[in-house]
């Protein structure tokens, strides 16, 4: 397994028009689209295809860090069935996933796993949108959009509990 997060090469295709164009600054930005999409709407592929590009969190998303880990786990444990107050359900998945001794705190399942929330993200995005960006503005608002209504329909993400 590797500690890398990885983007599908299908992907930086996809986003090749709007790529570095402000607010889209680097790989991971795309990375972050696609993964919130994949956490929101529950959507998961675990292909390996794409390209390794960093180990950590960079520098725009390391203030984040603990809540992009806070979702995985939530995401995890509803697709395993398991509630939030199942302490030691909870606590055995933070065992799998939590590595202190990584630059990303997270083991190699979690980040396999963020990957796979991420492809399944840009497969969701990919079609919702009928072709691929070429503005990012419009690109934005469009995003903003389709994650909302991710949010919206998705109960665990405004449970309280």
């Amino acid at each position: 397994m590797s500690r890398f997060f990885r983007l599908r090469q299908d992907a930086e295709s996809w986003f090749s028009n709007i790529m570095h164009k402000q607010p889209i600054d680097t790989k991971f930005d795309i990375y972050y689209f696609c993964l919130m999409l994949g956490l929101a709407t529950g959507k998961y592929n675990n292909t390996k295809d794409g390209s390794e590009f960093v180990d950590y969190f960079v520098k725009d998303y390391a203030s984040h860090q603990t809540l992009i880990i806070g979702l995985l786990i939530r995401a995890e444990l509803f697709k395993r069935g398991i509630h939030i107050t199942e302490r030691d359900e909870v606590s055995n998945l933070f065992k799998k996933f939590i590595d202190t001794a990584t630059r990303t705190q997270l083991s190699d399942e979690a980040i396999e796993k963020l990957n796979g929330y991420a492809s399944g993200g840009y497969e969701y995005l990919a079609g919702e949108i009928d072709t691929k960006p070429h503005h990012v503005e419009e690109f934005l608002i469009t995003y903003h959009n389709l994650l909302n209504e991710a949010i919206e329909n998705n109960p665990q993400w405004l449970s309280r509990v």
